[in-house]
């Protein structure tokens, strides 16, 4: 299968829906019974609709779209697929057929715009940096057990509507992309001058995270604040030692497997 996995390269909704089933873990073994209970479903109306005549209505279509994490124009071309599919005379069909292929070409022009290798502007900058939600959904997207929406919400206990807006933004910023129907980290680059006004706003979103897991203590993780008086010599010996330190620690990670994340904030300041 092609590895430009949307929607946008389906006519049949039914087509879609199994091949995205086959590209889940276990080759989607359970997930008519999960999406049986996200749509309040039977199985066996599910496997009806889905290995048979049988259609969805437009609202299960709809909730069926948030199960799957889509978009909002991947969920207008969907439900446009569920409309076309049951359409019951041929001008209907006719005139759904033209909107379908419109829809495609407008997905194509998209995503032959998105160049391979950008700086976020400033606009989207100010965006990724509001929350630490969004650089942590990108990380995960790296690991290969949070590639959607309802792994990810989970993970971070977000709600799923919200992880969802944040994935939409990572891919129209090319942040993360879609590989075989899964999210994964997109070869956009983001950074920070030490000048900019976001840099305070990315330091405190992290702070404020690091502060809700030292009320909920794990081996895996180590807090330690350390006031001091120290001469001054020491201190600017300290001071010129850390940036050497995180950059060591970088550069080990860089090669390292991804298997988890983990957030490092370092303060060192004269009070």
């Amino acid at each position: 299968m092609s590895k430009t996995f949307t929607v946008f390269t389906f006519n049949d909704y039914k087509k879609y829906f199994n091949a995205w089933v086959d590209l889940q873990p276990k080759q989607g073994y359970g997930e008519y019974r999960r999406v049986a209970q996200a749509l309040s479903l039977s199985t066996t109306m599910v496997s009806q609709v889905f290995k048979s005549e049988k259609h969805l209505s437009l609202e299960m279509a709809a909730d069926l779209c948030d199960y799957l994490g889509l978009n909002e124009d991947e969920t207008d071309y969907f439900l446009l697929l569920v409309e076309y599919q049951k359409a019951g005379s041929f001008k209907l069909r006719a005139k759904l057929e033209r909107q379908i292929k419109k829809s495609q070409e407008k997905s194509a022009k998209l995503e032959s715009k998105i160049k391979k290798d950008i700086e976020l502007n400033e606009t989207d900058k100010g965006i990724y940096y509001s929350s630490w939600l969004y650089q942590a959904t990108r990380l995960l997207s790296d690991i290969e057990s949070y590639n959607d929406a309802d792994e990810i919400s989970q993970r971070l206990n977000v709600p799923k509507n919200q992880v969802i807006k944040v994935m939409q933004f990572l891919l129209e910023t090319n942040l993360c992309r879609r590989d075989k129907g899964k999210l994964k980290m997109g070869p956009a680059i983001t950074h920070l001058t030490a000048g900019s006004p976001m840099v305070s706003r990315h330091h405190l979103n992290w702070r404020v995270r690091g502060y809700q897991y030292m009320t909920m203590p794990e081996e895996k993780n180590f807090f330690a604040t350390v006031p001091m008086v120290l001469s001054q010599s020491l201190a600017e010996k300290i001071r010129q030692e850390l940036p050497q330190l995180v950059q060591n620690i970088l550069t080990d990670v860089a090669p390292s497997a991804s298997e988890t994340v983990r957030c490092m904030n370092i303060d060192f300041f004269e009070f």
